[in-house]
């Protein structure tokens, strides 16, 4: 039997148990660290998906909440303007033009490049550097300038675009947002009226006054053709462009822009041209320093037609610059002011009392040698006769003659045959606030007082143009017509509506009547009291009136002087009035002597510029 010693079992054992034991060391080292990796890989996984959460996250609250971008889409408005209104012959009288504000947030101009902005700005501006120091230490939005000229706003357009590639704006936040380049701001704040020919035509052309629309200035019309046809000439709708913007802040004018075109208004012509229209101011003008009246006014008109040639004042303003001393000019002494007429309403009468046949023409009136009592009133004639035929009553301007023949009307004919010829009545020409004149009730004209008185131009009211318009039916056959300033209308696209005719005339004279009056309107400007006016080569007839002015109900030395009368050729026929007012009795004051030789010149005038030709004698 072996014999096994305790210490070779020991041994044994402990060999065995040492191997065993490191074998299961790196068993228990490779298992720890496996679970070290397991547990990074773990920790990582969590550590991205929490990173990946967040990641969706903060995407989804960017893409639910409003972004800090600024917008791409911008809008602008294109104002319309007021119509141009122009002469026969073509001239701009007056238009308008736009007028500018520039303004500038002052958080979009790099603080670093402000001066460098500042003196760029002053040049293409003209605004002095100073200035616009002072203007651009505020804040906010900074309005430089309200009134800049097309001009100056087409430069600062440029130099936007300049400023802009030169990198002087820049985008910055404020409350949350980012404020994107804004640079120039440069729009329309208004719209001006220009006059080019400053006071011709005046006050016929009339004036414009500012009227605020949705913070806009725009001229509205306040007298003459400007307030006549402020309708016609206002603009109707402004433009509204809406877009997409480019880098240089203009629209791109997309598929999903908004477009509404603006709507300017309508362009007028008138049936004045300017070159005889400045012709005849100059004369008046020359005539007005001789003499000492408040004003004369001069009067053509187509005789067949009612349009206007001319109108003309030596009261006359310039529309863009009305001053204190102005304001006496501004109403129209053509159609708002009325004037006992004197003498010119001869042929008036006369023309009733034919037309009725109450009178002859060759008929004798006893003249009493120039002097005649009528009720209370001793009325005299300037020319001195014992006996004259009814033609000559005009011719030589009797008053005791008309006097006497128009105590043959009847009160009723006598008022109604004045209505009829428009006494007291609006012509309705296309100028505003036109008086209508005053004339005797049909009950007053029973006294014979007020028959003889009106007979010869007192006791009555008429204005400027109802004379011109009554003096017209003796030159056109016996026919009333409309006056009117405006030719036509203009459309944007230059088409001609609204265009003025003489349709409507009305029979006012037989022909007999017209042809009577006509022939001893030509006799008095032959060997009568219109001598002055006779140029050779034309046919001319009227008749002058000089009147006294009454105030406070009593008659001054202070005179109206008339000469209303036409002139013809072989292809015109005009009627022509001349008016100067107040002349002072320290100088010559007798129409003969004023208005009469003014009367002679604008016939003449219309020669010189071809209205009229000279009638050829046959050999």
């Amino acid at each position: 039997m072996q014999d096994y010693s305790d210490s070779d079992f020991n041994i044994n054992f402990d060999e065995d148990f040492t191997s065993k034991l490191s074998h299961n060391k790196d068993n228990i080292s490779q298992e720890v660290k496996h679970i070290d990796r397991s547990n990074g890989i773990i920790a990582l996984f969590l550590f991205l998906t929490f990173f990946l959460i967040l990641f969706i996250f903060i995407l989804y609250i960017n893409v639910t909440s409003d972004r800090k971008l600024p917008t791409l889409e911008i809008s602008k408005k294109e104002v319309a303007q007021r119509g141009t209104i122009y002469s026969s012959d073509g001239f701009n009288l007056a238009s308008s033009k736009n007028l500018y504000k520039v303004s500038i947030l002052k958080n979009s101009i790099d603080p670093d490049k402000m001066e460098f902005f500042i003196k760029l700005l002053s040049i293409y501006s003209g605004m002095d550097e100073d200035y616009l120091k002072d203007k651009l230490s505020g804040k906010g939005n900074i309005i430089l300038s309200y009134k800049l000229n097309p001009k100056t706003a087409l430069n600062l357009k440029h130099l936007n675009q300049k400023l802009i590639k030169y990198g002087i704006f820049r985008s910055y936040e404020e409350n949350g947002r980012v404020i994107p380049k804004s640079g120039l701001s440069i729009e329309i704040s208004g719209e001006s009226r220009d006059y080019l020919y400053k006071d011709i035509l005046e006050p016929i052309l009339g004036y414009t006054n500012k009227l605020e629309t949705d913070g806009y200035t725009k001229p509205k019309g306040e007298k003459g053709i400007e307030k006549s046809y402020n309708n016609v000439l206002t603009s109707k709708q402004d433009g509204i462009y809406k877009g997409d913007r480019d880098i240089g802040f203009n629209i791109v004018l997309q598929k999903n822009a908004t477009i509404k075109q603006k709507i300017d208004g309508k362009n007028i012509v008138l049936t004045i041209p300017l070159k005889l229209q400045k012709k005849i101011e100059n004369i008046v003008d020359s005539v007005s320093m001789e003499l000492d009246s408040k004003e004369i006014a001069v009067g053509i008109i187509d005789s067949n037609t009612g349009r206007i040639l001319s109108l003309v004042s030596s009261n006359r303003f310039d529309p863009k610059n009305i001053k204190e001393d102005d304001y006496s000019k501004l109403n129209s002494s053509f159609v708002e002011l009325s004037f006992e007429p004197g003498s010119i309403m001869k042929p008036i009468i006369y023309s009733i009392l034919l037309e009725k046949r109450l009178v002859n023409p060759n008929e004798i009136f006893n003249l009493y040698n120039g002097y005649y009592k009528l009720g209370k009133y001793t009325i005299q004639d300037s020319v001195k006769q014992k006996y004259a035929s009814a033609e000559n009553i005009i011719v030589f301007s009797s008053n005791i003659g008309m006097a006497q023949m128009a105590q043959r009307l009847n009160a009723k004919t006598y008022h109604n045959a004045l209505v009829a010829f428009g006494f007291s009545l609006p012509t309705n020409i296309d100028l505003p606030y036109e008086k209508s004149g005053i004339i005797p009730s049909q009950y007053t004209f029973n006294s014979y007082v007020y028959k003889g008185s009106v007979s010869y131009g007192y006791g009555m009211r008429a204005t400027f143009i109802q004379m011109l318009r009554a003096y017209a039916v003796f030159a056109n056959g016996g026919y009333l017509i409309n006056p009117y300033v405006r030719d036509y209308t203009l459309t944007s696209h230059n088409k001609k509506i609204d265009i003025n005719s003489s349709q409507n005339k009305i029979s006012l004279l037989s022909v007999y009547t017209a042809d009577t009056i006509n022939k001893t309107l030509i006799k008095t400007v032959k060997s009568g009291t219109a001598k002055q006016t006779k140029v050779d080569g034309l046919i001319i007839g009227g008749k002058t009136g000089t009147a006294r002015i009454a105030t406070n109900g009593k008659y001054k030395d202070k005179y109206i002087g008339s000469f209303f009368g036409f002139v013809k050729d072989n292809n015109s026929n005009y009627t022509i009035g001349v008016v100067v007012f107040e002349s002072s009795a320290k100088n010559s004051y007798y129409a003969s002597q004023t208005a009469a030789p003014i009367a002679k010149r604008v016939i003449e005038a219309l020669l010189e510029e071809g209205y009229l030709k000279k009638i050829e004698k046959n050999i």
